[in-house]
């Protein structure tokens, strides 16, 4: 997709929309200053991760703890959750 050019007053005015064409069209932009390019405005990346829903396909293929170690895992969160200081709402009335 080519790049479109753009006054910086153009860009402002037209924020929401522009946006929209570089996400949904992913269409490039330039905004210019006079003749020169001071910003460019392009479609984001996507994530190199997963979605979360395949997470536990993602943990069920990882190494698998024996018994005795579930267990102690379990006891070492439990140990940690009982010292974790509660933070209070800030927001309670």
């Amino acid at each position: 997709m080519s790049v479109v050019a753009l006054t910086v007053t153009e860009f402002s005015r037209g924020l929401s929309d522009f946006l929209s064409q570089v996400q949904y069209q992913g269409q490039s932009l330039d905004i210019q200053r006079g003749k020169r390019v001071v910003a460019r405005v392009l479609p984001a990346v996507a994530s190199s991760g997963f979605p979360i829903d395949q997470l536990d396909e993602v943990l069920a293929k990882g190494p698998q703890l024996k018994a005795s170690e579930r267990l102690t895992m379990a006891e070492d969160v439990r140990n940690v959750r009982a010292h974790l200081k509660s933070k209070s709402d800030p927001w309670a009335s």
